[in-house]
């Protein structure tokens, strides 16, 4: 069956000038805040050690050891679209936007069944868990994040973080900032601040005069806010909430295991940045052919390694995070490319040693060994699946 290309595939130029390929964030976020995304500390035992493969018309459960679909849920599933898929910090949900009804599934990862559905506004990318009761939600129609509750289910609040009603935005919180958050919106040339527990917006950190903020990371180590911010990546003192530094790269942002490095992904290479003092310094880079996207790491007994998810090809790059060197190829299946995307994005997850990443353009789901450093099997879901999120141990 044809499947029509998800539209947030395309490169979109928004108002102020920054180009975003707006999948450009589908599947998951970029850096990032550790346990936010994809990361409860205990999965329900109907779930835990396996991957959800969201499909149009069917959401695929994957044995990764196995290499195959062991069950679905389909009852209702008809033609939807994804956004992110996030696990609650307990382990017992799994909370997925899905764009074409406007709303956000609750899966019940003990029962494997959808318990609800809960309506947002429309154009729904990122999804966030700032807090244990609470999952955000942000439509980028509106530029507003809605607020659910985890327990009932329902919307408690609506957080309206751009300046405009309307953006593509992302929402940076870690346990350093208490009950503050940070926004960005491709439509504002400002990081916003938010309060959490007021539900507003109580200031605009200002970064220009034009153009949008899109990606962001914070590193706890040296308390700075990372910003993409046009073509330059703003570094944000958190306790001050000051600009004092600038980047001369700008993409998807990655933090280390051990908090001390970050990657910025920026056209095709990969640079590493120390992160732990006062000043922000390049370490090195490496060039990945193939159009590098979402990053994800694997510690091994020799040193720390990064998976890609490539958009221009259809292998999985791997790279020695240690020695700045491309050390490996492996298959992973091809994705859809529509006629004139400057940039196209490919989503990646990865946990208990398995890397995830969907090739739609095949309908299937590749599972790699990450010690191993190969292709477990391409797993058939169907024509369009473009998320997945993995559900740990």
């Amino acid at each position: 069956m044809a499947h029509s290309i998800d539209r947030r595939r395309f490169v979109q130029v928004v108002s102020g000038g920054l180009a975003i390929g707006a999948a450009g964030c589908l599947g998951g976020d970029d850096d990032d805040e550790s346990g936010d995304e994809n990361d409860g500390d205990g999965a329900g035992e109907g779930s835990a050690g396996l991957a959800y493969a969201f499909g149009p018309n069917a959401i695929s459960l994957i044995d990764p050891a196995a290499g195959e679909v062991v069950d679905e849920i389909a009852d209702g599933v008809d033609g939807y679209e994804y956004g992110d898929a996030v696990v609650t910090n307990d382990g017992s949900q799994l909370f997925v936007i899905e764009e074409t009804l406007s709303q956000v599934l609750v899966i019940d990862l003990e029962t494997r069944e959808i318990a609800a559905e809960v309506g947002m506004g429309p154009d729904g990318t990122h999804m966030y868990h700032p807090t244990d009761d609470e999952m955000w939600a942000h439509s980028d129609a509106e530029g507003t994040f809605y607020v659910i509750d985890t327990e009932s289910h329902e919307v408690v609040e609506t957080v309206e973080a751009g300046l405009d009603g309307e953006g593509h935005g992302k929402l940076l919180s870690h346990e350093d900032f208490g009950d503050v958050g940070y926004a960005t919106n491709v439509n504002d040339p400002a990081l916003h601040v938010i309060d959490l527990e007021s539900y507003e917006r109580t200031d605009s950190i200002e970064l220009g005069e034009d153009g949008g903020t899109h990606y962001k990371a914070y590193s706890p180590s040296n308390g700075f806010a990372y910003v993409e911010y046009g073509d330059v990546t703003a570094v944000v003192d958190t306790e001050t909430d000051e600009v004092v530094d600038e980047l001369d790269v700008v993409g998807g942002m990655y933090l280390t295991p051990d908090e001390e490095r970050m990657a910025i992904i920026d056209h095709g290479e990969l640079h590493l940045f120390d992160v732990t003092g006062d000043e922000t310094a390049e370490v090195g880079s490496v060039a990945i052919e193939g159009g590098p996207d979402d990053l994800e790491y694997y510690e091994a007994d020799d040193g720390l390694y990064g998976f890609t998810a490539n958009t221009m090809d259809s292998q999985t790059a791997v790279v020695d995070m240690d020695a700045l060197e491309e050390v490996d190829r492996i298959e992973a299946g091809d994705i859809e490319r529509p006629e004139g995307a400057q940039h196209l994005h490919r989503s990646a997850v990865s946990g208990d040693g398995y890397f995830f990443t969907p090739a739609d353009a095949e309908g299937s789901v590749a599972v790699i060994d990450m010690a191993d450093r190969e292709l477990i099997d391409q797993v058939a879901i169907e024509d369009g699946v473009g998320a997945v999120a993995y559900i740990p141990e």
